[in-house]
């Protein structure tokens, strides 16, 4: 995996610009932080932010899924190239560099991704909602 560092924020904050209906809530300080802690991938066309588990809990406020220390989740996903294939190869590639599970977050109304989620071999293994319950959304886990 190929971990992007303080340089490559103008083409990290690119994606997240170029993709505001999904990410409205990220902010530019929220990418610096991301590439400060080394939790930010660019390959191949492809951004994720993640990070590791330090603690056994639940994965957010609002939701009853837990996941234990050493698993890893998803922030974000973004494939600069939509429908080219370079998401699912990047993504399965993650898979199996985490030696864990891998849980993530989504609009349950972001038909694509959930779809995309599922051709990965991730399951819905639970809910979670945000903006006080009036967003609902998915946790999806990928079982090692």
């Amino acid at each position: 995996m190929h971990y992007a560092t303080v340089e490559d924020f103008d083409e990290a904050w690119e994606y997240f610009h170029s993709n505001k209906e999904w990410f409205p809530h990220v902010r530019k300080s929220h990418v610096r932080n991301r590439l400060e802690n080394g939790q930010l991938i660019l390959q191949n066309n492809v951004l994720i932010t993640q990070h590791e588990y330090q603690k056994t809990g639940p994965i957010g406020r609002n939701t009853d899924v837990i996941s234990s220390k050493g698993d890893y989740i998803i922030h974000q996903i973004i494939a600069k190239n939509k429908g080219s294939g370079e998401a699912s190869k990047v993504l399965k590639e993650y898979f199996e560099y985490v030696p864990t599970d891998v849980f993530l977050t989504v609009r349950a109304n972001n038909e694509n991704a959930n779809k995309f989620y599922a051709k990965v071999g991730m399951e819905i293994v639970g809910t979670i909602t945000w903006s006080q319950g009036k967003m609902p959304g998915l946790v999806w886990k990928y079982q090692q």
